[in-house]
């Protein structure tokens, strides 16, 4: 985290999201307690600001009447869409942009020229999840090794020092300085060997199902939790899921304690 980049914007706590669906019961994991725990970022610990996107739409269309909620779970959903070899002729990112605008019933060329506004925007990324800090600090308390992996622009030291939780990870890995991107299991496996951790004993936390939940469990992670924050993929089966961050903190402590490692990398807290 050495980026001498210093972010200005200024930043709040998410509200707690309220789910559209109801998530199913999970199955038993059937594991030990991890070494350490890999995170998500974006979409994960800080979230893209509702009240943003909805005043940039609102600027076109005043009598816009999706809420703040919507617009931001909109995104969760749409950011699939970067995968996706359609439609043709849109940059990955347009393809997030337009499939957001379409959940949200908006038109294409409305989508596109909203979207790229809001993406401009330096406080789109504004808000930090409720439960990120207890998240972080009751992994560590608990013996478990902390590390971030995201698909970044190179500012993911400058991003977590801004929130306050920089000195909380052991190693932070931002996709533009490793030099590949997830979901490919080369980023997770570096961030497992960095905590001197197997990935067969690590867990993953993120709101991607491609980047994060498939992308970890091809690197050969234990378990991969996906934070289905706002309830969206409640009928997809086989996903250990997640509508809160401390859900992970309850499936450690019914393991009890974590083996205090004979060698610990990174920094205490």
């Amino acid at each position: 985290m050495t980026d001498a980049v210093a972010l200005t914007f200024s930043w709040s706590l998410a509200e707690p999201a309220e789910p559209y669906r109801a998530p199913a019961p999970r199955t038993p994991l059937g594991v030990p307690a991890p070494k350490a725990v890999l995170l998500d970022v974006g979409m994960t610990l800080i979230h893209p600001s509702g009240a943003v996107m909805l005043a940039e739409i609102r600027a076109d269309l005043p009598g816009f009447r999706a809420g703040e909620q919507d617009c931001a779970a909109a995104l969760v959903a749409a950011a699939e869409a970067r995968h996706y070899p359609l439609p043709v002729g849109l940059t990955d990112d347009e393809k997030v942009g337009a499939a957001w605008g379409a959940l949200l019933g908006l038109d294409r060329e409305m989508s596109l020229r909203i979207w790229k506004r809001v993406r401009s925007r330096p406080d789109f990324y504004s808000e930090l999840d409720p439960e990120t800090e207890a998240l972080l600090t009751g992994l560590r308390s608990r013996g478990v090794r902390v590390g971030a992996v995201s698909n970044g622009e190179g500012q993911l030291g400058a991003e977590l020092r801004h929130f306050g939780i920089d000195h909380l990870f052991d190693v932070a890995l931002d996709s533009a300085v490793f030099g590949v991107e997830k979901p490919a299991p080369d980023m997770f496996r570096a961030a497992c060997s960095t905590l001197d951790a197997s990935p067969e004993s690590c867990w993953f936390v993120g709101d991607g199902l491609i980047n994060d939940v498939f992308g970890s469990l091809a690197a050969g992670v234990a378990v991969s939790f996906h934070y289905d924050r706002y309830g969206l993929y409640s009928a997809i089966p086989g996903v250990h899921r997640i509508t809160r961050l401390v859900e992970v903190l309850a499936e450690l402590d019914v393991r009890g304690p974590v083996p205090v490692p004979l060698h610990h990398t990174g920094r205490e807290s």
